[in-house]
């Protein structure tokens, strides 16, 4: 158990850095897209990758959990999408809309990059 948080709180501190670093990098209106999409897309990677391998389950918590966790940010979504509904109701809905399906595209594709193929016949 002890063990497991550690793992998380590493990884959160790691992710969080990982985060400052896009913040101080890039343009303000691309660090959303780009903590979300690319946190996305690793996040499928390591679940499929964690499928082939569930023995790391320590690493999985280090991962997923807390680097990725403390990477992406669904908050300062929420916070970014209140503002644009409040000038622009269209404009949020439409923000919301495709944040949502290009991160779950990119989750998906990074899963399928990496997870086990199944056999002819297997279901």
């Amino acid at each position: 158990m002890l063990k497991n948080m550690i793992a998380v709180v590493l990884g959160g501190m790691l992710g969080t850095l990982m985060r400052y670093g896009v913040i101080l990098n890039a343009p303000t209106e691309w660090v959303l897209w780009i903590e979300n999409g690319l946190g996305s897309f690793v996040m499928g990677v390591f679940n499929g990758l964690f499928t082939r391998f569930p023995q790391y389950s320590g690493w999985k918590l280090f991962l997923t959990t807390g680097m990725l966790g403390a990477f992406t940010t669904f908050s300062t979504f929420s916070v970014n999408w209140f503002k644009l509904m409040q000038e622009n109701v269209v404009m949020a809905i439409v923000y919301a809309i495709m944040m949502t399906v290009v991160c779950i595209v990119l989750a998906s594709f990074g899963f399928l990059l990496t997870a086990p193929k199944k056999k002819a016949g297997e279901r």
